[in-house]
């Protein structure tokens, strides 16, 4: 494997992992805020306000989607440095 493909991979991976820390702590807050906002829905059902339990009842639904949106970012990231090894390594010369 030639220096400068090398180093484009090796940019490319590290460029991964980064966004894989990024993901991984947006996961964490994510869920986080979701279960707060939960725990909100929860306690103003006990209230009966119909319109701040509707606004808490979307609030929940919109972290719960965006859980999943991060979710799946993750995954693929994950997908994404599995196939940048997998050239690497098959870009290699045999030993």
């Amino acid at each position: 494997m030639s220096q400068e493909t090398e180093t484009t991979l090796r940019k490319s991976l590290d460029a991964v992992d980064r966004h894989r820390k990024r993901a991984l702590a947006a996961i964490i807050v994510v869920v986080i805020l979701t279960a707060a906002a939960q725990f909100l829905l929860d306690q103003l059902s006990r209230t009966g306000e119909l319109s701040r339990l509707l606004v808490a009842a979307v609030v929940v639904l919109e972290l719960w989607t965006a859980t999943w949106a991060v979710a799946i970012v993750f995954g693929l990231t994950r997908m994404t440095k599995m196939i940048l090894r997998a050239i690497e390594l098959a870009s290699r010369p045999p030993a």
